[in-house]
């Protein structure tokens, strides 16, 4: 029996005719800043914007998490009590957790969210320092070993991929202070003082060959604008992880980037109550 093709509404063979772009959210943004020429990249499932090695905003229209639609800020929190007198509206991202993080968003649901995301955009023609990141940029110095790069410095093999595996990331991590081997929701998983550190994923949407790392959200966003062949997020981590491709690390690296979240766990377990708070499966 012959297979029939896919007929478009068109009349035309559904194979011939082009995917269909998603349109850009909040294309306005875009245009208003169109004098730097911005160059864009995804992020987080939304859009981020670029001026020279400069993150500036992200633009944001999706179905879930609707409260976090409109204009993120890419800034510090240095800089939130400045910005909320130029933008009363501003809050923080509710799908990046409980956590005050650096990012700020410009509500679409806001009633002046137009004007609001076009004076953002003065302030970035402007070159107002308040907005504005450069991805990877640290305030100390890289904690490097043999190649001298941080896990946001990390460029891509060229020639052999990596061994990395999860026997790799227990040898590393189980040498930090108080980290222990454990399972998460089955899966092998590394954890300090119970609360969850790395693992492996077992959600359908992470790709074979990944590791769940907990990382701040700031660190997370420049480890995503550096190398994103490295590293990628999903909906269901992004409240509170980054996604590895193992065959991309090596294994200096992967030890920075636990370190990393060493730090990260530890401290966030310090700022919390003794209660327990339910997570998402991994």
């Amino acid at each position: 029996m012959t297979k029939r093709k896919r007929i478009s509404p068109e009349g035309l063979d559904a194979s011939l005719v082009p995917k269909q772009r998603k349109p850009i959210p909040h294309a306005f943004v875009l245009d208003a800043i169109s004098t730097l020429s911005p160059y864009t990249r995804p992020m987080f499932g939304c859009l981020a914007i670029y001026v020279k090695d400069k993150i500036v905003l992200i633009l944001r229209d999706k179905p879930e998490s609707i409260a976090d639609n409109g204009v993120w800020l890419a800034t510090t929190q240095e800089h939130h009590q400045s910005l909320r007198r130029e933008f009363p509206s501003m809050r923080s991202i509710q799908v990046l957790g409980k956590q005050v993080t650096g990012w700020q968003l410009l509500p679409v649901d806001a009633p002046d969210f137009e004007s609001t995301a076009l004076r953002a955009c003065d302030l970035v023609l402007a070159g107002d320092a308040r907005i504005g990141k450069i991805p990877g940029a640290r305030r100390s110095p890289p904690r490097s070993r043999a190649d001298g790069k941080s896990p946001k410095q990390i460029n891509s093999p060229k020639k052999h991929a990596s061994t990395i595996n999860f026997d790799s990331v227990r040898e590393i991590g189980l040498a930090l202070p108080g980290v222990e081997e454990s399972t998460a929701y089955g899966s092998p998983a590394l954890k300090v003082r119970g609360k969850l550190m790395a693992c492996v994923p077992s959600h359908r949407s992470a790709e074979p060959g990944s590791l769940v790392v907990r990382v701040g959200f700031d660190d997370r966003a420049e480890l995503l604008a550096a190398a994103p062949d490295v590293y990628y997020v999903t909906d269901h981590y992004l409240g509170y992880a980054v996604l590895v491709r193992l065959s991309r690390v090596t294994p200096d690296v992967l030890r920075d980037l636990l370190g990393m979240a060493h730090k990260f766990v530890t401290a966030d377990a310090a700022r919390r109550s003794p209660s327990r708070n339910r997570r998402k499966p991994v």
